[in-house]
């Protein structure tokens, strides 16, 4: 476990690299305002939401929702989390990850916790990591039926900032271009942002210093950036968390050269223990000691995620063995 104290001085760090600039983004949604009585009468989504350059350096928490029973959930459980988490780390955000309950019961609940404890979502719409038309078609439903909700549709775009199509898609070949741009196409009447979340350090999107063809047909097909950016998964370029910002700074040049904005990288970790990731060689690397050098070096460069105008999520806060903050 981490210590008390350890848990204190991530505190204070993340508050000095909390994601907003008050004088920038006065009143939006949800660096400097909080959801309070919701979005007035007739409010544009893009009045509401703060501009694509207020963001930048820890905005938030990966969630990971991974159990598939629909019971597990529950609003009671969504609040309880989403307080602890802007109480204790001054979140704004909260990125769902891995979700496989696919009732829109789930995400109404989730977004009626979000609302009330006044933090942003991005959903990601989860299948496999391969092809599963069924399992997509209902995940892709099951989310879009919060937009239709008698309760909570008129809001959700107002609470959900963006959703992420799929994980780590860059794995699983094309099949999937066209249901992203079926899938964006119904989801465009609300306004709502669509990414791939995905590690863009792959030779499919990336052709020298730059973007490959596929690479530049997702790039157009996203509304934004959500970007796993993991020196724990390439030992060869970072064989500690002491030895990792190098390629870590190399893939936000490449990101904020390339790659379509605001830029959220979605996914970055490191493993206390080896109990449930490997990196398939340095594993002496997982430990605390680099856990905590990792996130303290994440932290420590604030400035350069401001002057790139870059965010990135924590992964995770429970439920990823040896990544996860509360275990």
């Amino acid at each position: 476990k981490l210590s008390t104290f350890l848990l204190l001085v991530f505190l204070v760090r993340l508050a000095f690299a909390v994601s907003n600039d008050a004088s920038s983004s006065k009143g939006c949604f949800p660096l400097s305002r909080d959801w309070g009585s919701g979005p007035t009468a007739n409010q544009a989504r893009d009045s509401w939401w703060c501009s694509d350059d207020s963001y930048y350096g820890f905005l938030g928490f990966s969630y990971p929702v991974e159990d598939d029973d629909c019971n597990d959930y529950s609003y009671d459980g969504f609040k309880s989390d989403f307080e602890k988490m802007k109480s204790k780390y001054n979140v704004t955000f909260v990125r769902l990850y891995l979700p496989v309950c696919r009732k829109t019961g789930f995400w109404i609940e989730m977004v009626k916790a979000a609302r009330d404890t006044s933090v942003a979502l991005i959903p990601m719409v989860f299948w496999d990591w391969q092809e599963n038309d069924p399992v997509m078609k209902a995940a892709e439903n099951a989310l879009l039926g919060v937009f239709t909700d008698p309760d909570v549709g008129s809001e959700a775009p107002f609470i959900i900032h963006s959703i992420a199509f799929g994980d780590e898609l860059g794995e699983q070949g094309d099949y999937w271009i066209q249901d992203m741009k079926d899938f964006k196409s119904k989801l465009s009447q609300y306004g709502v942002p669509l990414a791939i979340s995905d590690d863009w350090d792959r030779s499919v999107y990336k052709s020298g210093s730059g973007l490959s063809n596929f690479g530049k047909q997702v790039n157009s097909l996203d509304d934004m950036t959500q970007a796993h950016v993991q020196p724990y998964y390439h030992p060869d370029e970072a064989v500690d968390a002491y030895n990792m910002w190098p390629y870590f700074k190399q893939q936000l040049q490449f990101l904020t050269t390339n790659n379509k904005r605001p830029i959220f990288v979605s996914q970055t970790m490191w493993a206390y223990n080896e109990d449930g990731h490997q990196r398939g060689e340095h594993d002496d690397a997982d430990n605390m000691d680099n856990y905590k050098e990792y996130w303290n070096t994440i932290n420590s460069e604030c400035q350069t995620f401001k002057e790139m105008k870059v965010s990135w999520f924590f992964h995770t806060w429970y439920g990823e063995p040896g990544f996860d903050l509360i275990q």
